[in-house]
């Protein structure tokens, strides 16, 4: 009999581990593949090592999720800070998402130089900081009863109510507010949303657009991959005696008088008091029955739509001198796609456990409609990459100075279906759900369930997606069960 049962090792699962685990509760993880990190996983191949998507660190600041759980597990992530977050290429701009915001203010307005462009900013950031004042103060996000009301009753959080309208006004409602029409500027905020929000400027809340917005202003770069800091999780969770178990796919979890019998593909059986999920909403329904069914398909109707990604891994012979290592690429016209751009992460010069000295790897993401990339025999499906894949290459090597004189090198792509295979997310849909002001954040799915001892962690859950919000997620729940 386990204290606690997580299902899944993203971060979400790996931080509330190390978290109950630390508390002195008996914590199990159950992980249907073969290694750590669900959508932030890695594999090797021909000496090379690659993430499975193109990502970044962000909120590492110590009142911050990041900074957070590694006072809390007393480790220290081997990051490199970055002073340029992201260079973006946009038709005939290069644009460099300074860290610092002086220096941001000076660059977007010499590309975008708009009446109220810096007034818009400065909202921008306004509205960061006061948001992430709000969440480190208050560890029951989304309120669900009347004691949740009754913590958000003190006198900082009235000093943060102007937060709340702006939860339903999109980031363009401010900007026809700020007389901005810039049909490049408003691209140009479309495709950073789209990495952050999942969704675009027409639909997007302020509150969390700012959020999204205003992260390149603190973005790390991860020595030796994103792994390495679930690794680092990991460890401290064995260290204080926690268990973990690979390639064991979860199947249904039945509700017994203690807590829950889990049950697995390979028909192993797992009683334990407690469990926290770190599935995705859509795939909880499957796993239930009765009561618990029924809420999960009411969500999984409710917040059906969620992205795909399309990416490219490559290797490739030149050593850079990079002021960053994270590109946005604004290509039009891609086929396949419901993004304008592409996000992009090479390896440092000398992080030398992805790549061999004087060789890079290369990280490339973009949002896919999933529904693209199954119903397709094989053969079309295989057509179907390389039309995507090459679109995309040969426009990099023509635009991109870097990329002019390179051979790219083990060339493999994914689609939704990989994502499928290898995370078990229903339909390979990752990045969580859409942030859209006509579904409020207020009412996204919670921790807690209608069941007490079943609570959710991850990126379907308040706060959202991203490496931040999804230990942001396993920080409330935690939150949530010892109080």
């Amino acid at each position: 009999m386990y204290d606690c049962i997580i299902i899944g090792s993203g971060y979400g699962g790996l931080s509330i581990a190390a978290l109950l685990q630390k508390k002195g509760l008996k914590t199990l993880i159950l992980e249907s593949h073969s290694l750590i990190g669900g959508c932030a996983s890695y594999y090797k191949r021909n000496g090379f090592l690659f993430d499975v998507g193109a990502t970044t660190f962000s909120g590492v600041r110590e009142n911050e999720p990041i900074g957070i759980i590694s006072k809390e597990l007393e480790i220290k992530p081997n990051f490199k800070k970055l002073e340029i977050g992201m260079k973006i290429y946009q038709e005939d701009k290069i644009i460099n998402r300074f860290a610092d915001r002086e220096k941001w203010l000076f660059e977007i307005e010499s590309h975008f130089p708009e009446k109220n462009m810096l007034l818009f900013w400065k909202k921008i950031f306004k509205l960061n900081d006061k948001a992430w004042s709000f969440i480190s103060e208050n560890k029951f996000l989304p309120p669900r009863n009347l004691l949740d009301f009754i913590r958000l009753i003190k006198l900082n959080n009235f000093q943060k109510l102007d937060l709340l309208p702006n939860l339903f006004y999109s980031v363009s409602d401010y900007l026809k507010s700020y007389k901005i029409n810039s049909i490049q500027f408003i691209n140009f905020l479309n495709e950073q949303l789209l990495i952050t929000t999942q969704s675009k400027s027409d639909i997007a809340p302020m509150l969390t657009s700012s959020m999204g917005l205003s992260y390149p202003s603190e973005t790390y770069y991860p020595i030796g991959g994103m792994y390495k800091f679930g690794e680092q999780i990991l460890n401290k969770f064995k260290e204080l005696g926690g268990e973990i178990l690979f390639k064991k796919e979860v199947n249904f979890l039945e509700e017994t008088n203690f807590g829950f019998k889990v049950s697995t593909k390979s028909k192993e059986e797992f009683n334990t008091k407690k469990i926290f999920s770190n599935l995705p909403i859509w795939n909880m329904k499957n796993l239930t029955k009765n009561k618990l069914k029924k809420y999960f398909s009411i969500y999984s109707n409710k917040y059906f739509e969620a992205p795909g990604a399309f990416v490219i891994n490559l290797t490739f012979k030149k050593e850079l001198d990079l002021d960053t290592n994270y590109f946005q690429v604004h290509i039009p016209n891609m086929p396949y796609t419901e993004a304008g751009a592409v996000f992009i992460t090479i390896s440092d010069k000398e992080d030398l456990e992805r790549a061999p000295n004087g060789f890079h790897t290369l990280t490339l993401s973009t949002h896919t409609n999933t529904s693209e990339w199954f119903g397709l025999d094989n053969e079309n499906y295989k057509e179907k990459k390389f039309i995507l894949q090459n679109f995309i290459l040969d426009f990099l090597k023509k635009n991109i100075p870097q990329f002019k004189d390179v051979q790219f090198e083990n060339i493999l792509s994914a689609t939704p279906k990989t994502y499928l295979k290898y995370t078990k997310r229903e339909d390979g849909k990752v990045g969580g759900i859409p942030h859209s002001i006509y579904k409020n954040l207020l009412f996204l799915p919670s921790n807690t369930t209608p069941n007490k001892n079943l609570f959710l962690v991850g990126d379907t859950v308040f706060p959202g997606q991203g490496t931040p919000a999804v230990i942001l997620s396993s920080l409330n729940a935690f939150n949530r069960f010892i109080n």
